[in-house]
């Protein structure tokens, strides 16, 4: 080989490796993008749950035989939440404070796990910017916002208590992607029972641009459904016809009327999840 052909060889193989660091330099400094490109182009699993008929009787229960059977739990953490089903204007949100922070007592065990797993992957702890809101304190950021961020009065999952933004040291809100813990939060959210409730692209769903940083609680088995599915909670209360019973795992789940709940007599244990559209969704184990 000539000098002059070492030479041009020699040149390639600097441009090569100038090119290669400049592309890893790129995307490490802009993470949220490939990120998000990434998201575009992700692929999701069709949504299939086995619909089954039950053996033996069912009987409508009362309100009265739901509250006295102590196998029945009533939890509201997947009422759908928008500006077509406020909330109602008598409800008292449930509450447990955690460092501080506002939130329904079913979520703070979920989301002290969650953040320590982040930690644990990522070196990089999270923290709570905004957690349960008064009505009166959605009023003031509506306010100051001038209705282009903030829900309206009624319409804030902020207002249940069932929604938390979380932060990275300094990367928040739009540049929370651009932290390994905003992007890990984002993968591992789900086997917590969150979900990110206002994914990019299904700003038509949803009403809201893509907010990664807003994680809302919806508890298992559903957050993971939803996300393998890539479904919003509307797309996913809109999956299950109401009075079937759908089969997962060692589970039946069910969307029927609150006012005509048809269940076996014989269950191990029954969770009732009104939703906020005069249904409500039911996870049986039989």
């Amino acid at each position: 080989m000539t000098e002059r052909k070492k030479a041009g060889l020699w040149i390639s193989l600097v441009c090569l490796l100038c090119a290669m660091t400049t592309a890893v330099g790129y995307l490490m400094s802009h993470g949220d993008q490939t990120y998000r490109l990434w998201l575009r182009a992700r692929s999701y699993d069709e949504l299939q749950l086995e619909s089954v008929s039950l053996e033996g009787e069912t009987v409508l229960w009362t309100e009265e035989m739901l509250a006295s059977d102590e196998r029945v739990s009533f939890s509201n953490t997947m009422m759908l939440i928008n500006s077509s089903h406020p909330l109602p204007e008598d409800f008292i949100p449930l509450l447990q404070e955690y460092n501080g922070a506002r939130m329904h007592p079913d979520m703070v065990a979920s989301y002290v796990a969650l953040r320590d797993e982040v930690q644990r992957r990522t070196g990089i702890r999270i923290y709570v910017a905004s957690d349960y809101r008064t009505r009166e304190e959605q009023e003031t950021i509506l306010a100051e916002s001038g209705g282009s961020i903030a829900a309206a009065i009624g319409c804030s999952e902020h207002e249940a208590g069932l929604a938390l933004d979380v932060y990275a040291p300094y990367f928040a809100g739009e540049s929370f992607l651009k932290s390994d813990a905003g992007r890990a939060v984002s993968e591992l959210c789900a086997a917590y029972g969150f979900v990110i409730r206002y994914p990019l692209g299904k700003e038509n769903v949803t009403g809201i641009s893509y907010e990664p940083w807003h994680l809302r609680y919806v508890g298992a088995p559903h957050a993971a459904l939803m996300s393998d599915a890539g479904l919003t909670l509307e797309e996913y209360l809109a999956f299950f016809e109401e009075g079937m019973f759908y089969r997962f795992g060692d589970f039946l789940i069910s969307k029927q009327s609150m006012g005509a709940i048809f269940l076996p007599v014989d269950f191990q244990k029954c969770q009732i999840l009104p939703d906020n559209a005069g249904n409500c969704l039911i996870l049986l184990k039989k």
